[in-house]
């Protein structure tokens, strides 16, 4: 079932009413001057996503570090004075990054 209605942000009753249909499973095209600017789905309809970026990125770090090793704190210090940048700390650069500790 979908349902399309011309919403504006003053009407809360016509919101009210697209967020009554989509808990009863349809999906509300919102409508702007003719324009779809939104849909209300029901909860769990979503798509499922692909890797983002950041997961990519991750996934990419984690190969590079398995074969050559993971930088240390110290080569993550370098690149950081090197650059100018100034150093946001040991927990953030953990938190960021791959790290593996000089022992």
């Amino acid at each position: 079932m979908n349902a399309a209605f011309e919403v504006s942000p003053d009407d809360p009753q016509g919101l009210a009413e697209a967020i009554h249909r989509a808990a009863h499973g349809a999906v509300v095209h919102l409508v702007r001057d003719g324009q779809v600017v939104a849909d209300i789905v029901p909860a769990g309809s979503a798509p499922t996503t692909t890797p983002g970026r950041n997961e990519i990125a991750l996934a990419i770090e984690q190969r590079q570090a398995e074969r050559f090793g993971a930088p240390t704190l110290a080569d993550y210090r370098k690149v950081y004075e090197t650059s100018g940048w100034p150093w946001p700390g040991d927990d953030v650069i953990r938190r960021d990054y791959l790290v593996v500790d000089a022992r």
